[in-house]
């Protein structure tokens, strides 16, 4: 017999062999899912896209925790700890952006902005804690502002607005700072004449950006609302830029 044949015999008779024993073949296990964990900065921005500062504010500190010079991640903090009324944090942070950033940054300009409105209203404005002022006489010479506020999703409750003078005008100096109240009311009394900006926040999204004038004796009514929201009308926009 033939090298070749006897070679071919052999094959065919170990592939009988291997048949008639059940030859399996051995599949490699399937890879396992590992979890992926999602990145804090990631979910934070999500949370704040919603208005969620309440969410956001302890992933960013989560966040800060793994990157501490991570500038965007304080001034986020800044931002949502200063809508969750944590002045104390927001304070904090807002000055190390400003003492880390690059002083052209629109981080470090909102930063300063803040922190110096902040000193403002401790020096000059001894209401600022006050959710309506309703308690305060009306001097006739002054102006007052009133209204409500209103999302579409309905009142809302314990908006935080700034009044702040306009700059290089008479008022400049001028800043009230408030809460509206659970029905979104809210009521500047004992104003001084001038030209203001009435807006929700100087950091972060902003939901109304107004002017305002006030004259002496004059008690105006501004109404919050999808109307008059900063995405319809945007008495400042130069600030979002």
């Amino acid at each position: 017999m033939s090298a070749l044949v006897l070679g071919a015999a052999l094959l065919g008779a170990m592939c009988a062999v291997a048949a008639g024993g059940g030859c399996r073949q051995t599949l490699p296990d399937p890879p396992k899912t590992v979890p992926v964990a999602l990145d804090p900065m990631v979910q934070a921005r999500e949370a704040m896209d919603r208005r969620d500062y309440t969410a956001a504010a302890p992933l960013l500190r989560d966040a800060l925790a793994r990157h501490p010079a991570d500038l965007e991640a304080h001034y986020r903090l800044g931002v949502s700890a200063s809508h969750l009324d944590q002045v104390d944090e927001a304070g904090r942070e807002f000055e190390w952006v400003v003492a880390h950033g690059a002083p052209g940054a629109s981080e470090v300009q909102v930063a300063r902005e803040w922190l110096a409105l902040r000193t403002r209203a401790t020096v000059s404005a001894p209401s600022v804690s006050s959710a309506t002022e309703a308690g305060q006489t009306q001097k006739p010479e002054l102006a007052s502002l009133s209204g409500r506020a209103v999302g579409p999703d309905g009142p809302k409750a314990r908006l935080q607005l700034f009044l702040k003078g306009m700059p290089d005008s008479a008022v400049k100096d001028e800043y009230r700072l408030l809460r509206a109240d659970q029905q979104g009311n809210f009521h500047f009394p004992n104003v001084v004449p001038g030209d203001y900006m009435l807006t929700n926040a100087v950091a972060g999204p902003v939901l109304w950006r107004l002017r305002v004038a006030l004259g002496g004796g004059q008690h105006l009514v501004v109404d919050l609302s999808p109307a008059n929201s900063s995405a319809a009308r945007d008495d400042f926009p130069e600030r979002s830029r």
